[in-house]
């Protein structure tokens, strides 16, 4: 029975691997590119004791230069061993032209991974650069809990390495043929994926292709993450891919995590049938407010060679453009919790590390020194922020600054930079510093905070002692040689030539000096008094904008003031630097402002900055009296009347701008 069984299989495969050489089901290497690059887990689910393989492979059609790849934040392992190899095989292809051997060379990266935790676990994407091009993996999935060893073995494939000894037992794992085998016997490949998310599936098995959409969960909290993915599928071959438009996702905000720039073709069995499936975009999504959100379609044009004649030469046929687009995805959004909410939560939701350094080993008194605080994790971070922070006793605060980044592996950070001045030498511990959030997966708020840190503060140098004074020159004791006590001036009695320049030179000189003084006080006046100009531009254009995010704030949109103001703040400061800084961010076009606003105006700007982003990106049951009338007309005539003091500082107008 066993052999009957073997042999049925072997059948069916062959009857596969006819189906699709013929029809070209061949991933990658049908296409131009040539090129794979893909992650693998040997196992997906392992003892807590246990270890696991995570294998990297590149694989192309040509040499190449592959550098060693950049691991993801290794949060729930420990990196215990690694190693590489390399291969190179043929194959036999289907081309325009008819079959051809075609070499493939194949660079492979493993990794033994050890869990540090129980649950489900995530190896985020792996970044690896090929011919000085970046390519990122897709996202892995590991279960960590006992009784976990008598999960079947993942067979790698054609994208992972060989197994290696004494991590996998031949004889258990599955061979390629038998894998292959299983998916067709498996209708199962077009079920949601897991934890309640969705996959939409082809209507028409008969397409030439169809553009899938999947999500890692449906309904989510407002502030949650939650990942969608847009996925090309083909059973012939896409000869022009054009993207006619990509979702808007309006109720959420939006983190890109992968924009193709080339179609990587992987196969898969849906319902019995092979596709060839690439991903075409991927997103981490954050609802804005409760109720129910669309994930609208992803629509794409696209050539396709159809392969649907199973002994016809692929590439051979007629070309046809189709325009598909994905099916829209309902999202119920559940408010967050009022009970237990903290009064710091400042709307990030997550579960995120923190951590706080001081990266300064000489620190002296009266010279300032940064505080680094991190956040870091799955969700929003650029939501997170700390309470205002209470140096201890003999301390200064100087300044804070903050920087946030989403990862396209799925994660992000927030940094504070607080820079401290003590002002002595000495001991001091600065107290713990945190935040609250939400996390999804217990339904509860929770607090993350910074351990005590305790610095040593040396001596300072002679000339910054004393706090902000500052002496210079030398001084000795009286009686001394060398002592220099006040000296009166010396009155000039008469005016006498010098033996280098006659006395008419040097009234011509004078006259000549005093008119260039006379022309430059001329010159100030013209400017401070505005002689001979009409109502300065900038200013004119700044009114402009602020009577806009009036209007808006009368009518109650206070997320289209907080994008608003953004944009105020972004403009105006733009025109001040001109073309000095690239981008319109607010805190690196303020940092290239003239020392004047910065002093003045910086700390105003930053805490405009950090309102407006509130109020346009925070969860509405975070807000309160924030989304009031009487506090967004408040907040609109400060940002008018700092903005215009940037502009006055800067003397914008007067150079026309």
């Amino acid at each position: 029975m066993r052999l009957l069984k073997k042999i049925g299989k072997k059948i069916g495969l062959a009857a596969l691997g006819l189906s699709m050489f013929l029809t070209g089901v061949d991933g990658a290497w049908a296409q131009a590119g040539k090129l794979e690059v893909k992650a693998l887990l040997d196992r997906r689910a392992v003892e807590p004791s246990d270890t696991v393989v995570l294998t990297v492979s590149v694989e192309s059609s040509e040499e190449v230069e592959v550098q060693s790849p950049t691991l993801p934040p290794m949060n729930d392992f420990e990196v215990l061993n690694q190693w590489q190899a390399r291969e190179m095989r043929a194959n036999l292809v289907q081309t325009p032209t008819g079959p051809q051997f075609q070499s493939i060379r194949r660079t492979v990266f493993n990794y033994q991974l050890a869990p540090k935790r129980l649950g489900s676990l995530t190896v985020y994407p792996v970044e690896v650069v090929v011919d000085g091009r970046s390519y990122r993996t897709s996202a892995l999935s590991l279960q960590v809990a006992s009784g976990a060893s008598r999960a079947r073995p993942q067979n790698p494939g054609g994208g992972g390495a060989r197994p290696q000894p004494g991590f996998n037992d031949e004889d258990d794992e599955p061979s390629e043929e038998e894998d292959l085998f299983s998916q067709l016997l498996r209708r199962g490949m077009g079920q949601m994926p897991r934890g309640g998310g969705s996959r939409t599936l082809p209507s028409n098995p008969k397409e030439a292709f169809f553009i899938q959409v999947e999500t890692d969960k449906t309904e989510a909290y407002v502030g949650e993450q939650i990942t969608v993915s847009f996925y090309l599928y083909t059973t012939g071959l896409i000869r022009d891919l054009d993207t006619l438009k990509y979702p808007s996702l309006k109720g959420f905000w939006k983190e890109d995590i992968e924009i193709a720039t080339h179609l990587n073709f992987q196969q898969e069995v849906v319902d019995g049938v092979p596709y060839k499936k690439a991903l075409l975009a991927s997103f981490a999504l954050f609802p804005i407010k409760e109720g129910t959100a669309t994930i609208d379609s992803y629509q794409a044009k696209c050539t396709v060679i159809p392969g649907a004649d199973p002994f016809g030469a692929m590439g051979l046929g007629r070309a046809f453009t189709f325009t598909k687009a994905s099916q829209p995805v309902k999202v119920t959004v559940k408010p967050l919790p009022v009970d237990g909410r903290p009064a710091d939560f400042s709307g990030a939701v997550g579960d995120f590390a923190v951590s706080a350094r001081v990266e300064d080993n000489n620190i002296v008194a009266n010279q300032p020194f940064p505080l680094k605080i991190r956040f870091e994790g799955r969700g929003n971070a650029k939501l997170i922020d700390i309470p205002p922070f209470q140096p201890p006793e003999g301390m200064e605060l100087y300044d804070t600054q903050k920087e946030a980044k989403f990862f396209g592996w799925g994660t992000s950070f927030k940094e504070f930079t607080v820079l401290l001045i003590p002002r002595r030498e000495g001991a001091f511990e600065i107290p713990p510093i945190g935040a609250s959030m939400f996390d999804p997966a217990t339904k509860k708020y929770i607090a993350r905070t910074t351990n005590p840190l305790r610095i040593q503060v040396g001596r300072g140098g002679a000339a910054n002692r004393g706090g902000s004074e500052s002496f210079t020159g030398s001084s000795t004791k009286p009686g001394t040689r060398g002592a220099r006590g006040p000296t009166e001036p010396k009155l000039v009695e008469e005016f006498r030539a010098s033996s280098k320049f006659s006395t008419a030179q040097a009234v011509g000189g004078a006259l000549g000096l005093y008119s260039f003084v006379i022309g430059f006080l001329v010159w100030i006046a013209s400017r401070e008094l505005g002689w001979g100009r009409g109502k300065p531009k900038l200013q004119r254009l700044l009114k402009l904008r602020v009577r806009e995010l009036e209007k808006r704030a009368g009518r109650g949109e206070f997320q289209q003031v907080g994008v608003g103001g953004v944009n105020l703040l972004a403009f105006t400061l733009r025109e001040v630097v001109g073309d000095r800084v690239d981008g319109r961010e607010v805190l690196k076009l303020l940092r290239a402002t003239p020392p004047s606003i910065q002093n003045e105006c910086s700390a105003e700007i930053e805490k405009l900055l950090n309102e407006f982003e509130t109020l346009a990106f925070a969860p509405e049951a975070t807000l309160a009296e924030k989304k009031e009338a009487g506090y967004l007309k408040e907040l609109i005539a400060r940002a008018n009347r700092t903005m215009a003091r940037v502009v006055a500082l800067s003397g914008s107008d007067e150079q026309g701008v």
